[in-house]
């Protein structure tokens, strides 16, 4: 007998949350020039998708998927200023 378990998925308002958080957070880090801890602060600020995480991407509105490619980018040149040393600020 097969028996299957169904997730809760986390209320939205929790999701921003954790999501905003994250994203202070990694600005902080960003201002105190401490690129490792910035990458993995928004990196992970990603897994609390502040819209609807129900919604597949290519569904999603353009203003939504613009957003989270944009915070995406911002991660990975972050990851490349902190592997590479390379700092816009001086």
């Amino acid at each position: 007998m097969k028996t299957t378990s169904k997730a809760t998925p986390m209320p939205k308002s929790l999701n921003r949350v954790g999501y905003g958080a994250f994203v202070v957070a990694g600005i902080y880090f960003m201002i105190v020039r401490d690129f490792s801890q910035a990458v993995v602060f928004w990196g992970l600020a990603l897994v609390f998708d502040p819209f609807n995480p129900e919604t597949p991407f290519p569904k999603r509105p353009f203003y939504q998927q613009a957003w989270l490619i944009v915070h995406t980018a911002i991660a990975i040149a972050l990851f490349v200023m902190d592997v590479f040393k390379v700092g816009i600020f001086g």
